[in-house]
C-alpha cells in the first residue's frame, strides 16, 4: 500500500461467517462497547487466503474451535496496555508479526475500559426512584455529578479529583471529546489517573434517601430493592379479599377466627366489629359483646391463657390507672370488722377512746405488694393497706393533748428546752408491717401507749413494699423535720432494727461490702482494732443520694454495687444519719443470744463426750464428731449468708423491674443471678442436711445432762428461751440474766456438772467457765451504759474502747 493511502477497514458483522470459518471468531456474541466493530485490510487478505486454501482441499477439516470473548482483566487489555506504554515513555514497540506499528486506542476501547473499572450500580433496574426531601442538602451537593448535576451513578474520580458518572464520561469519550469538563485538561478523560470513587463515596450514595415509587416511603438507596414494599389494595381487591375472609370465617368452628396457611407460620384472621360509639357510651349488651371478642383475641394471642395475659396487662398500668381500676371494681376501702377491732385493741393495747379516734382517721385500700413466688423470685399481689393520710395533723393533735395534760417533759435537760423529739420506726411481726411514731418528750417514750401506728400493710417489709407504702409520706416527713409547734422545733429521729434502717436508707444490708450505716468501713476491716484500721469516712444522707445516682448512671449492675458503697436504692425519708438511733435492744438481744449459744455449745460438747463414753452407737471417737460438728457450723454460717444475699437480690430484682421494666437487659441479668443463687442455696441446704443427719445421729442437744443443767439454771433466775423464735430472748429477760450474780449462776453450771459427770474434764470446764464469765461481764458493763440512758461523750468513748 502506498504511503499516504488510507488503509481500508471492514465491518465485522458483514463477514461473520467468514471470520468464523477462517479464525473461529464468533462475532454474534460481541459486546458493542467492548469488542472491535471493524477489522483491517491485512486481516481481510489473510482471511481470504485461508478460505481459498480450504476450498481447494475438499477433504480438509477445520481443527479450530469457536473463540469466545473473555471478561475484562487488567492483564492483556489493549487499553490498559496502551496506558502503560504511555506512562513508560519512549516510542511504541513494533509488532513482532504483521506490518506497521501498534494500532492506537479507539473510543470504544476507552469506553470499554471505563465501564470495567466503574463500581457496581446502586439500582440494578429502572425506573430510578426519586430523591426524598429528607436528605441532607450539604451532603447531597457533594454527591452530584460535575457533568449532569444529578446524583452520581457508578461514580469515577477524574484526575482533578472531581466525581462524575461513568455514563457521562463514556458519552463524551465516544463523541471523541477528551477534555476534562472541570479542569479543561486535554486528554483528561483518557488519563490513567481515572479510578473508581472511594468506598466512602459509595457508602454515602447507599445512604441517600429515595422515595419508593410503589409505597411512597423513604428508603435508603442501598436497601431500596430489598425493602418490604407495601402497596394498598385497590377497591376491587378489597371487596374480593373481604368476601373471601367472610366466607372462611362463617365456615370456621367458632365463626370468629380463621387460620390460613402461608408456607411458614400460619396467619390467623379474627373478626372484630368496628365500634361506632366509645365503650363508656355503649349499652350493656354491646359492652358484653366487646368483652367476648376481646376474650377470644386474648385466647389466640396468649396461646390459650387469656387470664395470664389479662393479669400482665394490669401489671403494665401505672399507679394512677391501677388505683382507678380498683376504685371502679369497688375494692378501694378496707372494712374493719368488730373482731378485727378487738384484735387491734388487744395487740396494740390501745384504749377504746383512742381506738375510736384511730378508726376515724384511718384510710384503707387494696394495693399491689411484692410477695415471694412459689417458683422462686418475687411476684406482685393485691394486699390490704391501712394508713393515716395526714401524719402531720396527727402529730400536732397528740402534742396538743400531751401539752394539755402536762405530760411533756425534757428529761432534766437531756432534750434541749426549745426542741420536741419525735421517733419514726417500723416493725415486722405477725404477717404485717407497722410504721409508727413516738413522742420522746414524755415519761415513758418507748411504751406501747406512746406508740402511734400510722401505716400498716399485710406483706413483708421489703425495699419494694416500703417504697409502695411510705413514699406517700415523703413530703410530710420533710415538713415535720424542723417544723415549728408553738415555741418548739420538732426534730425527727429514725429507729428500728438494723435491717429495717438499712432498707429505709437504700443500703444492701449487713451482708454488703460496706455494711455500716454510719461510716464507709469495709467489712473485712471491721474485725480489726480501731488503732489498726483507723477512722473511716462518715456517711451522710447527701452522700447516700449521690452514690445511688452514680450507681443508676453506671447501668445498675449488681456486681458493681460495692464501688458505690452498697447504695442500691434511694432513701425513703430525708432524715440525717446523725439522727438515726442505734438499735440498742436488737444489739443486746443479738449479742446475748450469741454468748448464750457459746455457753450452750460448750455444754453440748461435754454431753457428746459423755455420750461417747457410755454408748458405742453414735461415733467411734470424740475428735471425729468434733470435726463433723465444725463442718456443720461452717456450712450453716455459709448458708445463712447465702440466704441473706439471696433475699437482698430478690428485693433488688423486683425494685429494678418496677423502675426500668421487665424487658430491660439489666433486669434479665438480675433474674439470671437469682436463678444461679437459688441453685447454690439448694446445694448448700443439701450439704447442711447431710451433715446435720450425721451430727444428730445418736444424740439430741436438749437431752444432755450439761444442757439440762444450764436450762435449770436459766429457769431458776426467771429467764425463758423462746423456742418458736429460734431460741431468742425477750428484752426484760436479758436485763435479768446480765446481772452479775446470774452470770455466775449460768456459767458455773458448766463446771459443777463436769465435777459430777466428767471429773477428768473438770479443769478444762473451769477454764472455759472463767472465759465465759469474763465475756458476759464485759458485755453487761456495755449494756448498762447504753440501756435506758442518754449517753454522754465519756460513756461513748468507753463503749468504743
Amino acid at each position: 500500500m502506498k504511503s499516504g493511502q488510507k488503509k481500508s477497514t471492514y465491518e465485522c458483522k458483514g463477514f461473520a461467517d467468514d471470520l468464523l470459518t477462517a479464525f473461529a471468531i464468533n462475532t454474534s456474541t460481541d459486546i458493542a462497547h467492548m469488542h472491535p466493530e471493524r477489522f483491517c485490510e491485512c486481516c481481510h487478505l489473510s482471511m481470504r487466503r485461508i478460505i481459498c486454501a480450504r476450498a481447494e482441499k475438499v477433504h480438509h477439516k477445520c481443527t479450530l474451535t469457536p473463540f469466545e470473548w473473555e471478561e475484562h482483566r487488567n492483564e492483556g487489555c489493549k487499553v490498559c496496555e496502551h496506558f502503560r506504554v504511555i506512562a513508560k515513555g519512549g516510542n511504541s514497540r513494533k509488532l513482532t508479526v504483521g506490518r506497521g506499528r501498534q494500532p492506537g486506542l479507539t473510543p470504544n476501547m476507552v469506553a470499554a475500559h471505563l465501564w470495567n473499572i466503574a463500581p457496581p450500580p446502586v439500582f440494578s433496574r429502572e425506573p430510578y426512584p426519586p430523591l426524598s426531601s429528607q436528605n441532607n442538602t450539604t451532603v447531597l451537593e457533594e454527591l452530584k455529578c460535575v457533568v449532569c448535576a444529578n446524583v452520581l451513578s457508578q461514580p469515577l474520580e477524574l484526575p482533578c479529583g472531581k466525581l462524575a458518572c461513568t455514563s457521562c464520561i463514556v458519552e463524551r469519550v465516544t463523541a471523541s471529546a477528551t477534555v476534562c469538563p472541570c479542569c479543561l485538561l486535554d486528554g483528561g478523560l483518557v488519563s490513567t489517573e481515572i479510578k473508581p470513587a472511594s468506598n466512602l463515596i459509595q457508602l454515602l450514595l447507599k445512604d441517600v434517601l429515595v422515595q419508593c415509587v410503589v409505597c411512597h416511603r423513604d428508603v435508603k438507596a442501598g436497601y431500596y430493592e430489598d425493602h418490604e414494599c407495601t402497596q394498598s389494595l385497590t377497591p376491587g381487591e378489597e371487596r374480593e379479599a373481604a368476601g373471601l375472609l367472610k366466607r372462611a370465617i362463617s365456615t370456621s368452628p367458632d365463626q370468629a377466627t380463621v387460620q390460613l396457611a402461608t408456607g411458614g407460620t400460619p396467619m390467623i384472621f379474627m373478626k372484630l366489629t368496628k365500634a361506632r360509639h366509645p365503650t363508656t357510651a355503649a349499652c350493656s349488651r354491646t359492652v358484653k359483646t366487646r368483652c367476648s371478642e376481646m376474650h377470644i383475641a386474648r385466647s389466640v394471642i396468649s396461646g390459650g391463657e387469656p387470664s395470664a395475659l389479662l393479669e400482665s396487662e394490669v401489671l403494665t398500668l401505672n399507679d394512677e390507672e391501677k388505683k382507678s381500676l380498683l376504685e371502679k371494681a369497688g375494692i378501694t376501702n378496707v372494712s374493719i370488722s368488730p373482731a378485727e377491732v378487738l384484735a387491734i385493741k388487744t395487740g396494740l393495747t390501745i384504749p377504746w377512746n383512742r381506738l375510736r379516734i384511730l378508726r376515724r382517721n384511718l384510710k384503707g385500700e387494696m394495693a399491689l405488694f411484692s410477695f415471694p413466688s412459689t417458683s422462686g423470685g418475687e411476684e406482685l399481689r393485691v394486699a390490704a393497706l391501712v394508713y393515716i393520710p395526714d401524719v402531720v395533723l396527727k402529730v400536732v393533735d397528740l402534742l396538743e393533748e400531751n401539752q394539755r395534760t402536762g405530760r411533756l417533759t425534757w428529761h432534766d435537760g437531756v432534750i434541749p428546752a426549745s426542741e420536741i423529739w419525735l421517733k419514726l420506726g417500723g416493725d415486722k411481726g405477725g404477717g404485717s408491717f407497722k410504721m409508727n411514731f413516738q413522742i420522746v418528750n414524755v415519761a415513758a417514750p418507748n411504751s406501747v401507749h406512746n406508740t402511734c401506728v400510722f401505716c400498716c400493710f399485710e406483706a413483708d417489709d421489703t425495699v419494694t413494699n416500703l417504697h409502695i407504702a411510705l413514699d406517700r409520706y415523703k413530703d410530710q416527713v420533710a415538713h415535720l423535720q424542723g417544723m415549728q409547734w408553738r415555741q418548739y422545733t420538732i426534730k425527727l429521729f429514725m429507729c428500728g432494727d438494723y435491717e429495717f434502717i438499712t432498707r429505709m436508707y437504700g443500703l444492701s444490708g449487713a451482708s454488703g461490702c460496706y455494711p455500716c450505716l454510719y461510716c464507709l468501713v469495709f467489712h473485712e476491716n471491721m474485725v480489726k482494732p480501731l488503732s489498726a484500721r483507723g477512722h473511716a469516712p462518715p456517711r451522710t444522707y447527701e452522700s447516700i443520694c449521690t452514690d445511688h445516682q452514680r450507681y443508676i448512671a453506671s447501668g445498675v449492675r449488681r456486681k458493681q454495687v460495692k464501688h458505690f458503697y452498697n447504695c442500691i436504692t434511694e432513701p425513703i425519708f430525708n432524715i440525717p444519719i446523725e439522727q438515726v438511733c442505734p438499735p440498742g435492744l436488737h444489739i443486746t438481744l443479738g449479742i446475748f443470744t450469741k454468748l448464750y449459744g457459746l455457753l450452750e455449745d460448750e455444754c453440748h460438747a461435754l454431753d457428746l463426750e459423755l455420750a461417747l463414753l457410755s454408748s458405742e452407737e453414735a461415733h467411734s471417737s470424740f475428735d471425729t464428731y468434733s470435726q463433723e460438728l465444725q463442718m456443720l457450723r461452717s456450712l450453716q454460717s455459709e448458708l445463712k449468708q447465702a440466704e441473706e444475699a439471696y433475699a437482698v437480690l430478690q428485693q433488688m430484682t423486683t425494685y429494678i423491674s418496677l423502675v426500668i421494666g421487665e424487658k430491660d437487659p439489666v433486669t434479665a441479668d438480675f433474674f439470671v443471678q437469682c436463678e444461679e443463687k437459688k441453685k447454690y442455696l439448694g446445694k448448700l441446704e443439701a450439704e447442711v442436711a447431710k451433715s446435720k443427719a450425721i451430727v444428730e445421729k445418736g444424740f439430741s442437744k436438749k437431752e444432755g445432762p450439761f444442757v439440762k443443767a444450764l436450762d435449770d439454771a436459766l429457769q431458776s433466775i426467771g429467764v425463758h428461751c423462746q423456742q418458736y423464735f429460734g431460741g431468742a430472748f425477750v428484752g426484760n429477760h436479758v436485763h435479768q440474766a446480765l446481772k452479775e450474780c446470774n452470770i455466775q449462776k449460768l456459767c458455773r453450771s458448766l463446771c459443777e456438772t463436769a465435777k459430777n459427770k466428767l471429773p477428768h474434764r473438770s479443769t478444762q470446764a473451769e477454764h472455759r467457765t472463767e472465759i465465759l464469765v469474763k465475756a458476759f461481764s464485759m458485755f453487761a458493763r456495755c449494756h448498762n451504759i447504753y440501756d435506758h440512758n442518754f449517753i454522754d461523750e465519756t460513756q461513748a468513748h468507753a463503749l468504743g474502747w
